[in-house]
């Protein structure tokens, strides 16, 4: 009797756990049946893409000045980062020394034409007595030679005082162009030697934004637009300039605003480095305010027009290592993975596909992380 009910006791727990457990596997397969997949049917569309690329700002010449005589800086006639015109006077070198080479030039020049003219007499009435054989051919000859030679220090008097009149000049620093001045590393009284870098400017009248651009992007690029290299530069079939073909860029500046004025690609590089992989670009931007300064950095925004590529929401997307998995339907209802070439759009709720899927393909939106291949969508 109490074996009879221990074992009528074992079989009621068994029964219990098999009814609970299949009642649990009910719950799973129903919540697994309760999921619901949203769809999108893919449509080619054309977009708009920015790229964003770092860029250095260069004016658009930039010239370094240095001394070309040594000497003591006795004037500074700027201000750092003061704009200056083409021939302002920016330094002045010390010209004691140089003013007195001049005077003893001077001087040089002065005996060195007495002494031509006293030549020039001897040999003429040199010349007169020996067409009368009053003095010898020899005598006649040696005269003449003599006024030769005072006609050559005549002309190297003048040239030793050219040179002393140039150096004086040097004296004084002006400005090869119109721009700001970058860098000055002199004061009054510091010596200024030969290999001194007196001061850098930079014509900031228009800006060049200094870019790299990769390999593939510059051969997406040449192919897009139909540009092949030519002395002058990148040109199109039509002999047009690239510039004028290719979109107008913007200027992103390091405190989130946007420049007002548009920019152009004005010069491609014609070699590829082959440590990075890529090539140096400028774009030029006009600078009338003079908001640009050469050496700030910002970032380029190139607009890009993508054809026939499908939009799809980022929850769509299974990410792979570096590959991006899309489900897409098949005819039977169930999930195919594919794997696509996409790239996120600017604001980063999407995907642009480039390739991988096909119009009017039905593609999972949502609750991909539950599919796999095979798994029943509809």
């Amino acid at each position: 009797m109490n074996s009879m009910g221990k074992t009528t006791r074992w079989l009621s727990i068994l029964l219990i756990a098999g009814g609970l457990a299949s009642c649990g596997d009910g719950s799973r397969k129903d919540a697994k049946e309760q999921v619901k997949y949203e769809t999108q049917v893919m449509e080619p569309e054309s977009r708009v893409y920015n790229i964003y690329i770092p860029a250095a700002l260069h004016g658009v010449s930039e010239v370094e000045v240095y001394p070309q005589v040594s000497g003591i800086i006795r004037e500074v006639n700027f201000k750092d980062g003061v704009k200056v015109t083409k021939g302002q006077t920016l330094f002045v070198i010390d010209q004691t020394e140089h003013r007195l080479q001049v005077q003893n030039a001077q001087a040089n020049l002065a005996a060195a034409k007495a002494q031509m003219e006293t030549t020039r007499l001897q040999y003429e009435t040199n010349k007169k007595l020996a067409e009368k054989d009053v003095v010898s051919e020899y005598v006649m000859s040696t005269s003449m030679n003599a006024y030769h030679v005072a006609q050559a220090a005549v002309q190297q008097a003048q040239a030793q005082l050219a040179i002393a009149q140039t150096n004086l000049s040097y004296c004084t620093v002006t400005s090869p162009i119109t721009g700001i001045i970058k860098e000055n590393g002199f004061k009054i009284g510091a010596v200024a030697d030969l290999t001194d870098l007196l001061c850098s400017l930079s014509d900031n009248s228009e800006i060049q934004a200094w870019f790299s651009y990769s390999e593939s992007q510059l051969l997406d690029l040449l192919d897009k637009y139909d540009l092949k290299p030519s002395s002058e530069g990148l040109k199109d079939v039509d002999g047009k300039t690239a510039g004028a073909k290719l979109p107008h860029l913007l200027l992103q500046l390091k405190n989130g605003q946007t420049y007002e004025h548009e920019g152009v690609v004005t010069e491609i590089g014609g070699i590829v480095d082959s440590k990075t992989g890529t090539v140096i670009c400028k774009a030029t931007f006009p600078n009338p305010d003079d908001v640009l300064r050469s050496g700030l950095s910002a970032t380029l925004v190139f607009p890009t027009m993508m054809d026939s590529v499908f939009r799809v929401p980022k929850t769509a997307a299974v990410h792979l290592q570096n590959q991006l998995l899309f489900y897409r339907v098949k005819e039977d209802g169930t999930a195919e993975g594919v794997i696509c070439e996409a790239i996120p759009s600017n604001s980063g709720k999407n995907y642009y596909v480039k390739s991988g899927l096909r119009s009017g393909d039905e593609v999972v939106i949502n609750g991909v992380q539950n599919l796999s291949n095979g798994t029943k969508v509809r």
